[in-house]
């Protein structure tokens, strides 16, 4: 079975390291009230909360060559959760760049004041082991 607690505690460790450095704040997962009262877990939130953020791994077309759609509406459900906490940055990070690309495009003059699309790119070490476990889990979802 595909380790994909790998993809939570690997890739996010990374991705909020990398927005620590470039923010100058710690980083954690936090689960944030929403403006309609109910609750959301994010995947990084600032110490001081300026900065709240959500961060998908996934990679552009599939292992079949197909669109990805079901990585798209996920991002998409993230836009969604962001668009409901208040804070003055909200980031929907992602770590492929051809992935950046799809949802770049998808969401050109749909996406709320205050909410941006990321790219940080992951290590080579790190990109590898996210696309072994990907490929594990596209051939247990296929088989």
């Amino acid at each position: 079975m595909a380790d994909t607690v790998y993809l939570k505690r690997g890739v996010e460790q990374y991705v909020r390291g990398t927005l620590c450095e470039e923010y100058g704040v710690k980083f954690s997962s936090k689960i944030l009230t929403l403006v309609t009262g109910g609750t959301h877990e994010f995947d990084a939130v600032s110490e001081d909360g300026t900065v709240v953020a959500a961060i998908k791994a996934a990679g552009g077309k599939t292992s079949g060559g197909r669109f990805p759609s079901g990585s798209v509406k996920s991002a998409t459900a993230e836009v969604y959760y962001l668009s409901l906490v208040s804070a003055p940055l909200r980031l929907l990070v992602l770590t492929s760049p051809e992935f950046y690309g799809i949802m770049s495009r998808r969401l050109e003059g749909r996406l709320a004041p205050g909410i941006s699309l990321k790219l940080i790119e992951l290590p080579p070490d790190i990109q590898s082991e996210v696309d072994r476990i990907r490929s594990i889990a596209s051939r247990e979802v296929g088989g």
